[in-house]
C-alpha cells in the first residue's frame, strides 16, 4: 500500500510562492511622534528603571534644588507602563503598520481582502521574527548594567520595557531642555581632580563626601584650600556648592551632580528604532 503523499496537520506552504523579501524588513515605519518618556515636556529623572519628576509637594528623602526653589520628587509611570500606553493609544495607526509590513514583507499572502489574521503559516512566522531580530540586532546587543552607586533604596525597576531592556547608559541621567545629563556622586566628581589634592586630603573628603551635603564638602573644601591646587579648587567648589543659587539633588540617600552628557535628540531614533522592531515582531506573530 502506498504512503500518501500529503500528511494532515500543520499547514504547509511552498517557497516558490510564499517569500520573505529581506530588503522590506530594514525600511523604517511612521510610528506615532508622540513616544514614551521623551515626548514629555518637563524636567525628568531616570534612575535604575525608575521615572521622577519635580513636584511641589515635599518627599522623603528625595528633593531637588533649582535655583532659589526647592521641590520633591515623585515617581511618575514606568517605562512598561508609557510603552503600553503608547501601543494603546495608537492601536488603529500600529494596526495598520502591521498589516502593511506584512503585506509588503511576505510575497505570495494578501492581507488586504482577508478578513483574519489566519495567514502566515507557523514556520513562515518564526522565520519572519528571526529575521526581524537579526535585522535589529545592532540595536539589541546585550551590555553590562551598570547599577547607580546610590544606597539601594531604589531597587533597580526590571519591568521588561523596551526601553529599560536596551537603552543602556541610562541608568542615572536627568532630562532637562533637549539635554541629558548623567548624574555623578560627589566622590566621582572630585576624582576628576585627584592630582590637585594632597594625598591624605584627597582620602579624606573622598570618605566624607558620599554621605555629606554639598554644603559640607564645599566648607571643607574651603576650610583646607591650601591642600588643593588654587586653579583647581574653584572648579571643584563651584560644581558641588558655591551660594544658595547652586543645584542640588538629593536621591538615594546621597547627592548627585548633573555632567552633561548629550542632546536628547542623539538617543530618540534609537529608541524609535527598538519600537519599530517590536512592531515588526508583533506583527509577525499575530498574522498567524
Amino acid at each position: 500500500m502506498r504512503k500518501p503523499k500529503v500528511v494532515a496537520g500543520d499547514t504547509m506552504f511552498f517557497k516558490d510562492d510564499i517569500q520573505i523579501i529581506d530588503a522590506e524588513l530594514a525600511v523604517s515605519l511612521a510610528i506615532p511622534s508622540e513616544i514614551p518618556i521623551f515626548s514629555r515636556d518637563e524636567l525628568q529623572i531616570l534612575y535604575n528603571g525608575h521615572i521622577f519628576v519635580a513636584t511641589k509637594d515635599k518627599t522623603n528623602d528625595r528633593e531637588i534644588k533649582i535655583y532659589t526653589q526647592t521641590y520633591g520628587l515623585k515617581e511618575i509611570e514606568s517605562p512598561k507602563e508609557q510603552e503600553d500606553k503608547y501601543f494603546l493609544d495608537y492601536k488603529t495607526l500600529i494596526d495598520k503598520l502591521k498589516s502593511d509590513f506584512i503585506d509588503r514583507t511576505v510575497n505570495g499572502i494578501s492581507i488586504i481582502n482577508s478578513n483574519s489574521k489566519d495567514i502566515l503559516p507557523i514556520q513562515l512566522s518564526s522565520e519572519l521574527v528571526e529575521r526581524i531580530t537579526n535585522e535589529y540586532g545592532s540595536f539589541t546587543q546585550a551590555k553590562k548594567y551598570h547599577s547607580p552607586p546610590g544606597k539601594d533604596v531604589i531597587t533597580k525597576n526590571n519591568d521588561g520595557s523596551i526601553f529599560n531592556s536596551y537603552i543602556h547608559g541610562y541608568e542615572r541621567v536627568l532630562l532637562l531642555d533637549g539635554k541629558v545629563y548623567n548624574l555623578s556622586t560627589m566622590p566621582e566628581y572630585i576624582s576628576i581632580f585627584q592630582r590637585s589634592f594632597e594625598k591624605e586630603f584627597y582620602k579624606e573628603i573622598q570618605k566624607k563626601a558620599y554621605s555629606a551635603t554639598p554644603e559640607e564638602v564645599a566648607k571643607l573644601l574651603n576650610n583646607n584650600s591650601e591642600k588643593v591646587h588654587r586653579k583647581a579648587l574653584p572648579a571643584v567648589c563651584n560644581k558641588i556648592w558655591h551660594s544658595n543659587r547652586s543645584f542640588k539633588l538629593l536621591l538615594d540617600g546621597i547627592y548627585w551632580i548633573p555632567m552633561y552628557k548629550e542632546k536628547v535628540d542623539n538617543i530618540i531614533p534609537v529608541y524609535e528604532k527598538l519600537l519599530e522592531r517590536q512592531i515588526k515582531i508583533d506583527a509577525a506573530k499575530e498574522y498567524v
